[in-house]
């Protein structure tokens, strides 16, 4: 199960979206104007990003430039549903950011073709270090919001990651699976964030159903609270 917000001030094309995809487990959330886009994806926490280019207020592009800058959702995959045709219109959305783009009108097996292949675990990254903590995506939020108030979000996500973990290890031993999924799926999103990909990779198979087991988790966990601890207090991080 994914949360999908899709951007488009037609309703009838949201409800389309929302009748294709719901049905295989996703979550789908319509903003109608380009100006709350960013706000609802703050809110939401979504996996997945479906957006139109012509909107009222910002148009996609916009938004796209401006999750493709944010330390939050730079890896955010964003799917283009758009009216705009011509191979410029996606050369042009593709440089901008976009992993994928639909022309409408479209047909539902290739809406439901993308989505799946967007919400595929990404790959590995090359070395374990990158995969507990990413470098890159560490520097683009220190470089957004300053030293100081970067390392005082590292300090609050690890107490989100020891309080979500204990959350789901208990709710599994309960067989609350519900609850564990839903505990899984936050902590996946504020990894994610962080570039915390090991731990974020765990949740999602928790979150997908195909782990009832905290073992791995755990240890996970603990590797990535180490691996922020050390990034918080390295040389590079006090100046």
């Amino acid at each position: 199960m994914a949360r999908i917000v899709i951007v488009d001030d037609d309703e009838l094309v949201c409800a389309i979206v929302a009748r294709t995809l719901t049905p295989l487990g996703h979550v789908v959330l319509p903003v109608r104007d380009g100006d709350d886009a960013l706000d609802s994806l703050w809110e939401s926490s979504p996996d997945l990003v479906i957006l139109d280019c012509a909107l009222p207020g910002k148009t996609g592009l916009a938004i796209l430039g401006e999750m493709r800058t944010s330390a939050m959702f730079r890896g955010l995959p964003v799917l283009i549903l758009t009216a705009r045709r011509s191979d410029w219109h996606v050369k042009m959305a593709l440089e901008a950011g976009a992993n994928a783009y639909i022309r409408k009108p479209f047909e539902p097996a290739d809406l439901i073709a993308q989505v799946a292949a967007l919400l595929s675990p990404p790959a590995p990254a090359s070395t374990a270090a990158d995969t507990l903590l990413d470098c890159d995506r560490l520097a683009d939020l220190r470089g957004a919001v300053g030293v100081d108030d970067a390392n005082r979000l590292l300090g609050m996500m690890l107490r989100d990651i020891a309080a979500r973990t204990e959350a789901i290890t208990g709710a599994l031993s309960q067989g609350d699976f519900v609850r564990a999924e839903r505990e899984a799926h936050a902590l996946r999103g504020a990894s994610n964030g962080i570039g915390a990909l090991d731990l974020a990779l765990v949740c999602l198979t928790i979150e997908r159903g195909e782990c009832r087991s905290s073992e791995r988790l755990e240890g996970c966990a603990l590797r990535t609270i180490a691996a922020i601890e050390q990034a918080r207090t390295a040389p590079s991080a006090a100046g």
